[in-house]
Protein backbone atom coordinates (compact mmCIF):
# COMPACT_ATOMS: atom_id res chain seq x y z
CA UNK A 1 0.00 0.00 0.00
CA UNK A 2 0.99 3.31 -0.82
CA UNK A 3 0.48 6.54 0.42
CA UNK A 4 -0.19 10.08 -1.32
CA UNK A 5 2.25 12.76 0.09
CA UNK A 6 0.70 16.39 -0.12
CA UNK A 7 2.67 18.15 -2.74
CA UNK A 8 2.27 22.02 -0.55
CA UNK A 9 0.72 23.50 -3.25
CA UNK A 10 -3.15 24.59 -2.54
CA UNK A 11 -5.58 24.83 -5.40
CA UNK A 12 -7.75 27.31 -3.97
CA UNK A 13 -7.39 30.36 -5.01
CA UNK A 14 -7.26 33.07 -8.31
CA UNK A 15 -4.26 32.68 -11.01
CA UNK A 16 -2.00 35.09 -11.90
CA UNK A 17 -4.15 35.99 -15.53
CA UNK A 18 -7.74 35.84 -13.68
CA UNK A 19 -6.46 38.38 -11.28
CA UNK A 20 -5.17 40.65 -14.02
CA UNK A 21 -8.89 40.44 -15.94
CA UNK A 22 -10.72 41.14 -12.75
CA UNK A 23 -8.45 44.52 -12.01
CA UNK A 24 -8.96 45.41 -15.70
CA UNK A 25 -12.24 44.76 -15.41
CA UNK A 26 -13.24 47.07 -12.37
CA UNK A 27 -10.87 49.54 -13.79
CA UNK A 28 -13.06 49.82 -16.52
CA UNK A 29 -16.59 50.00 -14.49
CA UNK A 30 -14.46 52.61 -12.31
CA UNK A 31 -14.06 54.70 -15.15
CA UNK A 32 -17.37 54.61 -16.81
CA UNK A 33 -19.51 54.54 -13.40
CA UNK A 34 -19.18 59.01 -12.16
CA UNK A 35 -19.53 59.47 -16.16
CA UNK A 36 -22.81 57.69 -16.04
CA UNK A 37 -24.26 59.05 -12.66
CA UNK A 38 -23.53 62.71 -13.87
CA UNK A 39 -25.10 62.15 -16.63
CA UNK A 40 -28.18 60.58 -15.15
CA UNK A 41 -28.59 63.39 -13.00
CA UNK A 42 -28.30 65.73 -15.77
CA UNK A 43 -31.19 64.17 -17.11
CA UNK A 44 -33.17 64.18 -14.10
CA UNK A 45 -32.68 67.83 -13.24
CA UNK A 46 -34.07 68.40 -17.02
CA UNK A 47 -37.07 66.10 -16.27
CA UNK A 48 -37.70 68.12 -13.31
CA UNK A 49 -37.86 71.22 -14.79
CA UNK A 50 -39.87 70.40 -17.37
CA UNK A 51 -42.37 68.98 -15.23
CA UNK A 52 -42.70 71.82 -13.03
CA UNK A 53 -42.79 74.34 -16.19
CA UNK A 54 -46.10 71.99 -17.41
CA UNK A 55 -47.53 71.56 -14.13
CA UNK A 56 -47.44 75.59 -13.75
CA UNK A 57 -49.07 75.46 -16.87
CA UNK A 58 -51.65 73.26 -16.15
CA UNK A 59 -52.58 75.43 -12.74
CA UNK A 60 -52.75 78.33 -14.68
CA UNK A 61 -54.94 76.91 -16.98
CA UNK A 62 -57.32 75.70 -13.36
CA UNK A 63 -57.64 79.95 -12.48
CA UNK A 64 -57.25 81.61 -15.59
CA UNK A 65 -60.83 80.89 -16.89
CA UNK A 66 -62.69 81.51 -14.17
CA UNK A 67 -61.11 84.45 -13.25
CA UNK A 68 -61.30 86.34 -16.46
CA UNK A 69 -64.87 84.86 -16.82
CA UNK A 70 -65.81 87.25 -13.71
CA UNK A 71 -63.76 89.97 -14.29
CA UNK A 72 -65.05 93.62 -15.52
CA UNK A 73 -62.00 95.00 -15.61
CA UNK A 74 -58.89 93.78 -16.99
CA UNK A 75 -55.28 96.08 -17.00
CA UNK A 76 -51.99 95.33 -16.51
CA UNK A 77 -51.74 98.03 -13.88
CA UNK A 78 -50.07 97.13 -10.80
CA UNK A 79 -52.14 95.76 -7.97
CA UNK A 80 -52.05 93.89 -4.06
CA UNK A 81 -48.72 95.41 -3.78
CA UNK A 82 -47.33 93.55 -6.88
CA UNK A 83 -44.95 95.36 -9.84
CA UNK A 84 -44.38 93.02 -11.90
CA UNK A 85 -47.69 92.14 -13.27
CA UNK A 86 -48.72 90.25 -16.35
CA UNK A 87 -52.48 90.65 -16.02
CA UNK A 88 -54.89 92.34 -13.36
CA UNK A 89 -58.09 90.76 -13.41
CA UNK A 90 -60.69 93.24 -11.34
CA UNK A 91 -64.23 92.97 -9.85
CA UNK A 92 -66.02 94.57 -7.14
CA UNK A 93 -64.59 93.78 -3.84
CA UNK A 94 -61.60 91.05 -5.47
CA UNK A 95 -58.20 91.98 -7.34
CA UNK A 96 -56.46 89.18 -9.10
CA UNK A 97 -52.99 89.69 -10.45
CA UNK A 98 -51.13 87.19 -12.18
CA UNK A 99 -47.16 87.74 -12.21
CA UNK A 100 -43.74 86.39 -13.05
CA UNK A 101 -40.80 87.00 -10.79
CA UNK A 102 -37.60 86.39 -12.96
CA UNK A 103 -34.95 86.55 -10.26
CA UNK A 104 -36.91 82.68 -9.01
CA UNK A 105 -38.76 81.61 -11.73
CA UNK A 106 -41.91 81.61 -10.04
CA UNK A 107 -45.56 82.05 -11.45
CA UNK A 108 -48.12 83.16 -8.81
CA UNK A 109 -51.55 84.10 -8.55
CA UNK A 110 -52.34 86.89 -5.90
CA UNK A 111 -55.93 87.78 -5.31
CA UNK A 112 -56.78 90.59 -3.03
CA UNK A 113 -60.03 90.76 -1.64
CA UNK A 114 -61.90 92.47 1.66
CA UNK A 115 -60.62 89.67 3.96
CA UNK A 116 -56.92 90.21 2.58
CA UNK A 117 -54.67 88.58 0.11
CA UNK A 118 -53.94 84.76 -0.74
CA UNK A 119 -50.56 84.55 -2.77
CA UNK A 120 -50.65 81.39 -4.87
CA UNK A 121 -47.49 80.21 -6.10
CA UNK A 122 -48.55 78.22 -9.70
CA UNK A 123 -45.39 76.68 -10.11
CA UNK A 124 -41.90 77.66 -11.47
CA UNK A 125 -39.77 78.20 -14.68
CA UNK A 126 -36.28 78.15 -15.68
CA UNK A 127 -34.80 81.32 -16.29
CA UNK A 128 -32.19 80.20 -18.33
CA UNK A 129 -34.91 78.40 -21.05
CA UNK A 130 -37.47 80.70 -20.51
CA UNK A 131 -36.75 84.06 -19.71
CA UNK A 132 -40.63 85.45 -20.41
CA UNK A 133 -42.21 82.08 -20.10
CA UNK A 134 -45.77 84.12 -19.71
CA UNK A 135 -47.00 86.54 -22.00
CA UNK A 136 -50.28 88.85 -22.13
CA UNK A 137 -52.02 89.09 -25.53
CA UNK A 138 -55.28 90.24 -26.22
CA UNK A 139 -58.07 89.45 -28.62
CA UNK A 140 -57.64 90.49 -32.41
CA UNK A 141 -59.97 92.65 -32.60
CA UNK A 142 -59.90 94.49 -29.17
CA UNK A 143 -57.39 96.44 -27.56
CA UNK A 144 -55.41 95.95 -24.84
CA UNK A 145 -57.44 98.41 -22.46
CA UNK A 146 -60.37 96.62 -22.11
CA UNK A 147 -60.31 93.57 -23.86
CA UNK A 148 -63.12 90.60 -24.22
CA UNK A 149 -60.86 88.17 -24.90
CA UNK A 150 -58.22 87.28 -22.62
CA UNK A 151 -54.85 85.33 -23.72
CA UNK A 152 -51.58 83.85 -21.70
CA UNK A 153 -49.29 82.76 -23.98
CA UNK A 154 -46.70 80.40 -21.83
CA UNK A 155 -43.49 79.02 -23.17
CA UNK A 156 -41.71 76.79 -20.58
CA UNK A 157 -39.76 75.50 -23.69
CA UNK A 158 -38.32 77.72 -26.59
CA UNK A 159 -37.50 74.17 -28.58
CA UNK A 160 -41.49 73.69 -28.05
CA UNK A 161 -44.44 75.19 -29.55
CA UNK A 162 -46.24 77.85 -26.96
CA UNK A 163 -49.51 76.72 -25.01
CA UNK A 164 -52.28 79.33 -25.25
CA UNK A 165 -54.43 79.74 -22.81
CA UNK A 166 -57.39 82.08 -23.79
CA UNK A 167 -60.66 82.87 -22.04
CA UNK A 168 -63.53 85.39 -22.83
CA UNK A 169 -64.98 87.76 -20.55
CA UNK A 170 -68.92 87.50 -19.39
CA UNK A 171 -69.43 91.18 -19.98
CA UNK A 172 -67.84 93.79 -21.61
CA UNK A 173 -68.56 96.71 -19.05
CA UNK A 174 -64.75 98.16 -18.25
Amino acid sequence: MTTQRPTGRSESGFTLAELLVTIVIVGIIATLLPTAIVLGLRFTAGTEKRVSATSAAGTLNSYFYGDVHSAEKVTTDPACGVADVIVHLSRPGTEVVYTYDRRTGALSRVKCADGGVVTTLLGRFDNATSPHPVILSCGAETSCASPMEVTLTVRSDPAEPPTALTAVRRSSAS
